[in-house]
């Protein structure tokens, strides 16, 4: 085993000589996968919780200023990061269950971004409803994307 499996590790993905998947390019999936995943329920919690730190600055019509505006740009950081390792699982052989979770995921990264492009020159409540349009955009994509991963 030890000579194969060394002969294989700068193929981790590869098929091996020996006809068998290297263990590493296995291990190194099953933690991209489970990053992923892990990214993607952080992505959920952020979101929701923009959301309603959102509604709320909405609502109360004092605006949310810079760190509401930095929680969001984080929370589509989140999800952009989250794309770039599904991006890697396409690369490396590991499809999704369903090919529109490739629309939804560029959607998802694109949504709060777009919603907020139209507030430039608007008042502090339009951007703060183009907002909340936004993120709701970005939670029921999200959705579908858990949906179709």
């Amino acid at each position: 085993m030890g000579r194969a499996f060394g002969s294989c590790v700068a193929h981790a993905t590869a098929r091996c000589a020996h006809g068998e998947r290297a263990r590493l390019g296995r291990g190194i999936m099953s933690h991209v996968e489970e990053l992923h995943r892990s990214l993607a329920y952080a992505a959920v919690a952020g979101t929701l919780l923009a959301l309603a730190w959102t509604v709320a600055a909405v609502v109360s019509g004092r605006g949310g200023g810079q760190r509401l505006e930095s929680f969001q740009a984080a929370v589509v950081g989140i999800v952009a990061i989250t794309a770039v390792v599904g991006l890697l699982q396409l690369l490396s052989g590991h499809a999704p269950q369903d090919q529109i979770h490739l629309l939804y995921g560029v959607l998802a990264v694109a949504a709060l971004p777009f919603a907020r492009s139209f507030g430039a020159h608007a008042s502090a409540r339009a951007r703060g409803i183009l907002s909340v349009a936004g993120l709701v955009a970005l939670a029921l994509f999200l959705l579908r994307l858990f949906m179709t991963g």
